[in-house]
């Protein structure tokens, strides 16, 4: 977002370190919002979907053959679309951008030095109610056969004929009616696999529906969680995106405060909860998900203030954690699975006037701060804790040595402090 594009080494396991950062001048100086990769190129989705303070949206993409030298091959944006891009397809010689409450639109990224506007639609804003300030919003994507799916959040799932590149046409509608009389549907993100699309539906769980016809049925609801309208703020559940993985079996959805949820999808009449990961007093909330073989990366939202029911709850910092799983396999089902930390975590790195968080799935034992000098400057011998907040306000801006004992090893790692 604010702060550009991140790049970050995650080849040692269990540490995440940043190689570079792209600032947002780099983006005509627009939020960083979305990316996808394809090949030795980066598409960065730009604009600010969340606030007003950004007046375009648009497309850069990036060569990344070398990520210690990434370079701009070509950026468009336009003010027609003020609200930046929230979530960003690609598909052949085409990307798709969804632009919160300015609809969709399309670009021709076939020549990657050249991108051009081929067109936009802006969905339909009376269904189901008439549009208020909050209701439609243009998010998460997906395509089948020229059928775009489109989550327009409390304006239900809508699908978009886009044979015609230059004049897509919106082609059908659906909301659950029961659930939004209930909670007031909000779509956020949609997975395709078979004759089922599974939908998060924000702090009201997760939808499974039928789409082999239209109209739409659906097939299960999963809310244990008993939402309605006036819970939304404070609630511990926000489901955002959504990924497949272990060969479509399993679906994993980020959960807000409450982290990752997942789900053995192998029998979609009978969806269920198998894993999860959660810990919502950690004022972490996470949004982005990626699942790459066994290991799941996760980004959170950082929401400073919670200000109900304006914000749906309080999260700082931003940051990511990577995550391992491994599962079993029956003739019939999951029967077994594990989700674990991906061994210690030391967030953000490097940090700008805020705390240093250590986590780690082992009991941290001991940690001290070292100086460029070998001046130790902070020592604590009595934790025994699996969770740990370092104060940064009374150290310089630099280069410093942080050594963690944890109940199973000892890690010694540079951190960055940022003025």
């Amino acid at each position: 977002m604010e702060h550009g594009l991140g790049i970050y080494d995650i080849s040692q396991q269990g540490v995440i370190s940043p190689v570079i950062n792209l600032p947002v001048s780099t983006f005509n100086n627009l939020d960083v919002s979305t990316v996808e990769q394809k090949g030795n190129s980066l598409f960065v989705g730009i604009g600010d979907y969340q606030i007003t303070t950004n007046t375009s949206s648009g497309l850069a993409i990036l060569d990344i053959s070398n990520p210690l030298n990434p370079t701009i091959k070509d950026l468009w944006d336009s003010t027609l679309f003020g609200k930046g891009v929230s979530h960003l397809l690609l598909d052949g010689d085409y990307a798709y951008c969804s632009t919160m409450k300015d609809g969709i639109f399309i670009l021709n990224v076939a020549d990657e030095n050249n991108i051009f506007f081929v067109s936009y639609l802006q969905l339909d804003l009376n269904f189901p109610a008439p549009s208020s300030p909050n209701a439609h919003n243009a998010r998460g994507l997906k395509i089948r056969n020229n059928t775009l799916y489109v989550c327009y959040d409390r304006g239900g799932i809508r699908l978009v004929d886009v044979t015609n590149k230059t004049n897509p046409v919106e082609v059908y509608k659906y909301i659950n009616l029961s659930l939004n009389s209930q909670a007031g549907a909000a779509y956020n993100d949609v997975v395709l696999k078979g004759n089922h699309a599974y939908v998060s539906v924000d702090y009201c769980g997760l939808e499974v529906l039928d789409i082999s016809t239209i109209p739409f049925s659906s097939t299960q609801w999963y809310n244990p969680w008993g939402c309605n309208f006036f819970n939304w703020s404070g609630a511990e559940i926000h489901t955002n995106e959504m990924q497949l993985g272990n060969g479509d079996s399993l679906l994993f959805v980020t959960a807000g405060q409450s982290d990752l949820f997942v789900f053995d999808v192998t029998n979609p009449l009978v969806t269920k909860r198998i894993g999860q990961l959660v810990n919502v007093s950690d004022t972490l909330a996470t949004h982005g998900i990626d699942v790459y073989n066994n290991q799941i990366v996760l980004s959170f939202l950082r929401t400073p203030y919670h200000i109900p029911p304006a914000t749906p709850f309080y999260s700082d910092p931003g940051g990511l954690k990577i995550l391992t799983f491994d599962v079993q396999n029956s003739s019939t089902s999951l029967d077994h699975f594990n989700l674990s930390d991906s061994k210690l975590l030391v967030y953000p790195n490097p940090t700008l006037d805020n705390d240093i968080i250590i986590e780690s799935p082992f009991p941290i034992l001991n940690i001290t701060l070292i100086d460029e000098t070998g001046r130790l400057l902070y020592e604590n011998r009595k934790i025994d804790t699996n969770f740990f907040k370092l104060t940064t306000s009374s150290f310089p801006p630099g280069v410093y040595y942080l050594k963690t004992t944890t109940s199973e090893t000892i890690r010694t790692q540079q951190v960055m402090i940022l003025r």
